[in-house]
Order: structure tokens, then sequence, then C-alpha cells
């Protein structure tokens, strides 16, 4: 049986990513625009989303890491972009490559705290009444916030890995 290579069927211009990989980079980066936008909403006050009483502006170490991730979740969505826009040509390609590891990385360790919760509660063990106000918080909201962006950024990652495999002729 003859087999086809995806870049014989693919009418594409070599490096013109394909719907999947737009798909996936768009999300990342909006996921990324959406975080930073929720950290400034915390610098500035705001408590929604937060456990009762908690407030990023008045506990000290919560406040560096909201200034930090401001700005983090901004190179981010830059980091995401660039995998779709031209100007992302420009950029050193293991440069890119390896920011984009990274921040899949770290977005899926970040949240393996809460593993053993979710598999406590997936099984009956645990109940949601088990949890504090802040473990209720990471547990439910923060946690899976983060697993979502590492699966955003692993698929754009996988995407660009393989399209420029694609490019290469692999």
């Amino acid at each position: 049986m003859p087999t086809t290579s995806l870049a014989s069927t693919d009418s594409r211009p070599a490096g013109v990513p394909g719907s999947a990989l737009r798909i996936s980079a768009y999300a990342a980066a909006t996921w990324s625009v959406v975080f930073g936008v929720v950290h400034v909403y915390w610098l500035f006050g705001g408590r929604v989303g937060l456990p009762d009483g908690l407030s990023v502006t008045s506990n000290v170490p919560l406040l560096v890491i909201d200034i930090l991730a401001i700005p983090a979740c901004a190179v981010a969505a830059a980091l995401a972009l660039a995998i779709v826009q031209p100007w992302g040509a420009r950029l050193s390609a293991k440069l890119v490559g390896l920011a984009l590891w990274g921040t899949t990385a770290i977005l899926l360790v970040h949240p393996t705290p809460s593993v053993p919760d979710w598999v406590g509660l997936a099984t009956g063990s645990r109940e949601k009444g088990d949890f504090d106000a802040m473990g209720t918080f990471a547990t439910f909201l923060y946690e899976p916030f983060f697993l979502v962006g590492g699966v955003l950024f692993g698929l754009a990652t996988l995407g660009r890995r393989a399209m420029l495999r694609q490019q290469r002729g692999r």
C-alpha cells in the first residue's frame, strides 16, 4: 500500500503554519493574556477568584509573584505568537524552541502538587470539604488553569516541531 507524506498533500507554502498550529498558538497566547490581565487585576486590589480574605497587595510574597507574573505572561504571549507571525521567523529558532519547551514544562510541572488531590477527588477518597479556602483555590481554580496553559503551550510547541520537521523533509 503506497503511503503519502503530509508534505506532498499539503498545499501550503513551506513555513506557513497549518490551522491546528495556528489555533494552538493563538490559544496559548490568549491564555497568557488572560492570565496576565488577571494578575494586573489582582495587583490593583481585585479579589474576584481569590479565597475570601486574601488580597495580593497585602501579602508580600504573593505581591512579588504577581508583579513578576505580569511581564512573564506578556513574554509567553509573544512567544506563542512568534510561532505563527511573520516576525517570529526573524528570531532564533533554537531560542524560540527552548523557550517554548521551557514554558510548557513550567506550566505542566506547576500543578503537580495538586495531582494527588485530583486523584483523591476522582476516586472519592477526598471531598471538596476537605480543603481550606487556599486549598480549594489552588485545587479547583489556580492549578487547573496552569495545567490548561501547559497543554496549550505543549500543543503549540509540538505543532511547531512538526512544521519544522516537515520543512526539513523529515
